[in-house]
């Protein structure tokens, strides 16, 4: 069989692993945070990054290779391109995704084993780490340094269409079940002054939220408990929120969950199931986005008759389905 060469440098450009793993790598080791006007050499560059001067030379002459680093006089130099990968003070970085021992980068790693997740319909996070994303990540030693960069995300995906529920308006106790740094409860408590929240999510979430509460002063109406949501929850809120919760695990693990959210809340009180969920137009328009999903986790495509469903065994009744292109909320009881 005789292969057009140029349609096959296209599909190997197309698969290559290197080229991606390296642009991570070097994200990782802050190479551009390390270089300077006047460039460093490579024995500098090692030293700074605590990376081993042989591996590290083959790095940055790909990177230079790629034009996001010069070489000239025996140093190492940013390009344009290459500066824009500095981080600025305390300014959010724009490529957290790209930095291997973040979270996001992390969870970005998953589709490296993607044929576990096309073989078994399963995440492939305990394929990769032997146990679920976030017990990983709450077992690291640098656990705090991983969450750092997720302390301040912004809400996304129509993240309104819960923050306006009605339920609001008379609650004055939240729980947020697995509320992961707090932005979620921040935002909460910004906009209704009179309202009170418990945040419960494993310990070393929970330390980053509590830290950020107290940075932003909202540490007399927040709570922080650290410990897993699989265990008993604080009993009588008004209202438990799991927000981009349930994606992650499996139905069996989803209904324990909503039980334990059910005992919580007794009779008087209201359970907000927020998902994120994208249309089939958005997962046609954006594929990689897709496929990535379906990588990272158990069930992200559950619809509200697949929520209802879990609900239902979990002992729950339905009382109100909002939606918006991008997000769902239940309310149950």
């Amino acid at each position: 069989m005789t292969v057009n060469a140029e349609l096959y440098r296209r599909i190997i450009a197309l698969a290559d692993l290197v080229t991606p793993m390296a642009v991570r790598a070097a994200a990782t080791l802050r190479i551009a945070d390390h270089i300077g006007e006047g460039g460093q050499s490579l024995v500098e560059l090692a030293r700074c990054t605590g990376a081993r001067p042989r591996p590290l030379g083959k790095l940055m002459d790909h990177m230079v290779s790629l034009n996001i680093l010069d070489f000239k006089d025996g140093r190492y130099h940013l390009t344009d391109m290459g500066s824009v990968l500095r981080r600025e003070g305390t300014s959010p970085w724009p490529f957290e995704q790209l930095d291997i021992d973040g979270v996001i980068g992390r969870t970005e790693l998953s589709v490296i084993r993607l044929m576990h997740t096309l073989r078994t319909g399963e995440s492939v996070y305990h394929g990769m780490y032997g146990t679920d994303l976030w017990s990983y990540i709450n077992g690291l030693e640098d656990a705090d340094d991983a969450l750092s960069s997720q302390s301040q995300p912004e809400l996304a995906f129509d993240v309104d269409l819960l923050m306006d529920h009605p339920c609001w308006r008379t609650a004055s106790t939240v729980v947020d079940v697995g509320g992961n740094t707090g932005a979620l409860v921040e935002a909460l408590l910004a906009r209704y002054p009179d309202l009170c929240a418990t945040l419960l999510d494993l310990p070393a979430f929970a330390h980053v939220a509590r830290q950020r509460f107290a940075d932003s002063g909202m540490s007399d109406r927040a709570t922080v408990i650290g410990r897993s949501f699989f265990d008993l929850l604080p009993e009588g809120a008004d209202v438990y929120v799991l927000s981009s919760v349930l994606a992650d695990w499996d139905d069996a693990s989803a209904v324990r969950l909503l039980r334990n959210c059910a005992d919580a809340a007794g009779k008087d009180g209201r359970i907000l199931v927020s998902e994120v969920c994208l249309t089939e137009h958005l997962q046609r328009a954006d594929t990689a986005m897709a496929l990535w999903l379906e990588a990272a986790m158990e069930n992200p495509d559950r619809t509200v008759e697949d929520i209802s469903i879990l609900a239902a065994e979990a002992g729950l009744s339905v009382a109100r389905v909002d939606r918006a292109p991008t997000r769902m909320v239940l309310e149950l009881y």
